[in-house]
């Protein structure tokens, strides 16, 4: 190789596409890019080792997808050594198909160059080069490379299951817990549930969606946990009844003003507990309203809600934003400020609750909705929208319609997955403070209404405006 000042490029390919290739080699030479092709080893040089070090040494890589790719065991070994060499050195990796020959599924992450899609050889050949110099392309990446496959639909599983959730920490506990709601008769579903070859997030969306019940094991190890926060909220954006159950420590700040079954002795869930069970599982196949618990805790053995310091909340808050879950955002703030307000328990804020709210907090929750979203959400964007000065249910009626959040006055407010789903090109629409745990009781809606109503007022208190 001829040690030039540009990177060095390793190209693989099927030998029974080297026609093809050696023109791109050829074009992308005359370029200037230094690109390592098998054919240029010299007689006598170990083919073996030399093609070793060479994808060692690399870069960047070209992978050429033709019609002889496929029944080439050889080229499909370089490929897979040259993608890991890529990938666990974070170097430049560019796809390339010609021949009417597909891009594998596992490699539609990278984004590729297609010789078949109506341009000539020499403009794609020089977008091969630009990628590899890491420059812009001439006209921008084609929006079906990208969206060339929408998002899987979440569709129904063969059997509606009870989806038991717990940290890694509880999952001896956890696998007890499933023995004993499966002896019970019911279809039951955890994370020891996946199996190869399982699309491992899309899977557990799709339990949680369609769960009967929303099972809970609560204790420090899953407070910290990120993934047991992140099925709890999946679960109250599909409004999925829970059934929290109290292993250790306190219970979930999530699940805070929710009835729970009580397991601090590590046994397994009592006879009453579990019929309780039954009757919310039996109720949510048949589409009848949740009964009541049965079984209340004592008070004298109830246990406080865990306190999540402010900053711990706000980072989640972030991450989930940053992620694009803005269900789970809009969820976690209303959490947050029902836990600065020591409201967790009631679900609702009340006016004797707003001065709680502290204004570095409101502003600390509006600059990460802006942030994200380029000021299109947050506190300040709606207060832009809707500057509403009193406290009456006429004034959230106001707020409520120039957001999005209902099409006239008259109009009944949907149930919340339906309600998300208005958020799409509207402005101001998140956060809407809404708390669809406590969406069961009668009385819901005029807790919304008092939270919005508390929250924007102590808005106004503490400047915080657009």
């Amino acid at each position: 190789m001829r040690g030039r000042d540009l990177a060095e490029v390793y190209l693989a390919y099927g030998r029974a596409d080297a026609a093809w290739v050696r023109k791109l080699w050829r074009h992308l030479d005359r370029l200037g890019i230094d690109v390592f092709f098998d054919e240029l080893v010299l007689p006598g040089d170990g083919v073996v080792h030399t093609l070793e070090q060479a994808i060692c040494d690399t870069t960047s890589g070209i992978a050429v997808f033709g019609p002889g790719l496929a029944s080439d065991r050889w080229a499909l070994t370089e490929y897979a050594a040259l993608l890991r060499s890529c990938t666990e050195k974070g170097l430049r990796f560019v796809p390339v198909t010609f021949g009417g020959a597909p891009i594998p599924p596992f490699a539609r992450d990278w984004g590729w160059i297609d010789f078949a899609d109506g341009g000539d050889f020499d403009t794609r050949a020089d977008e091969v080069a630009r990628a590899l110099r890491d420059e812009a392309p001439a006209d921008g990446m084609p929006e079906e490379r990208v969206l060339a496959e929408p998002p899987r639909r979440l569709t129904e599983p063969r059997r509606r299951s009870v989806v038991v959730c717990y940290a890694p920490a509880d999952a001896e506990y956890g696998r007890r817990l499933v023995e004993r709601v499966h002896e019970a008769g019911l279809p039951v579903w955890s994370v020891r549930s996946l199996r190869p070859g399982d699309r491992l997030v899309w899977t557990t969306r799709q339990q949680l969606r369609y769960a009967t019940v929303v099972v809970v094991v609560m204790s420090p190890a899953a407070q910290d946990s990120e993934d047991v926060t992140r099925m709890i909220l999946e679960g109250q954006w599909h409004e999925r009844p829970f059934f929290p159950v109290l292993l250790a420590g306190n219970r979930h700040y999530l699940l805070a003003n929710l009835w729970w079954a009580d397991a601090r002795t590590g046994g397994p869930l009592d006879d009453g507990a579990l019929a309780q069970l039954v009757a919310l599982h039996e109720a949510a196949l048949a589409g009848r309203p949740l009964p009541q618990p049965e079984v209340v805790t004592e008070p004298s053995r109830a246990a406080p809600s865990v306190h999540v310091p402010t900053s711990v909340s706000l980072d989640r808050l972030r991450a989930a934003l940053a992620e694009h879950e803005t269900e789970h955002a809009d969820l976690l703030t209303t959490s947050l400020l029902l836990e600065a307000a020591d409201k967790l328990d009631f679900g609702v804020l009340g006016r004797r609750d707003a001065g709680k709210l502290s204004a570095d907090l409101l502003a600390g929750v509006d600059a990460l909705w802006a942030a994200a979203t380029d000021g299109r959400m947050g506190f300040r964007a709606q207060a832009a929208i809707a500057p509403v000065g009193g406290k009456r249910h006429a004034d959230f009626l106001t707020l409520s319609t120039k957001l999005g959040w209902r099409a006239s006055a008259d109009e009944a407010v949907p149930t919340y997955r339906e309600f998300a789903d208005r958020a799409l090109g509207r402005p101001g629409f998140f956060p809407t403070l809404r708390n669809p745990r406590g969406e069961q009781h009668v009385d819901w809606y005029d807790d919304w209404t008092q939270t919005v109503l508390t929250v924007h007022a102590r808005l106004r208190e503490c400047g915080v405006r657009p």
